[in-house]
């Protein structure tokens, strides 16, 4: 029997540019009984922020309306995924010949839309990285992001957490 194994590569944006050739040593070389999908959350949270009006403006200039800011946002998200899946796209095809990729794009916290990516695809595995750290990192649950720690502990999937190269 030859069935398709379907793998959830969550992106951030950070994480390292040697992933593809890691992944391709735990999943194999590809071929068609691979599928990949390449998800990136745009996290809304900041974007509640921009609400908030500057304490003091002075001048004659009129202040912006919200809908200019929140398209202008919207804009430069959709602009910022965009090249960040075709980049990755790019790579895990090279590195991973004859897999079926797509790609998946949410907005939301990425923790809780990654588990549901995961559940909606019925991935056979997540991927992900550990958060890029400056100097060294003990063992435990320090030593990866909030994110990964809350995927490991709620996936209904395994997950393939890689680490950055040295």
């Amino acid at each position: 029997m030859n069935a398709t194994r379907r793998f959830l590569v969550a992106l951030a944006g950070t994480e390292d540019p040697a992933l593809p050739e890691r992944v391709a040593q735990v999943v194999g070389t590809g071929g068609p009984a691979v599928e990949m999908t390449l998800l990136h959350v745009a996290e809304t949270g900041p974007r509640e922020l921009a609400t908030h009006d500057p304490a003091v403006r002075r001048g004659p200039w009129p202040t912006p309306k919200r809908a200019v800011i929140e398209h202008r946002l919207s804009d430069a998200d959709n602009a910022g995924t965009a090249a960040l899946l075709t980049v990755w796209h790019e790579r895990f095809a090279v590195a991973l010949p004859g897999i079926r990729i797509t790609q998946l794009v949410a907005q939301g916290r990425p923790e809780q839309e990654i588990i549901v990516a995961a559940e909606r695809l019925n991935a056979d595995a997540v991927i992900l990285c550990a958060r890029p750290r400056i100097g060294p990192t003990e063992p435990g649950p320090r030593s990866v992001g909030h994110v990964a720690r809350f995927v490991v502990d709620h996936s209904p999937v395994p997950v393939l957490l890689i680490r950055r190269s040295s």
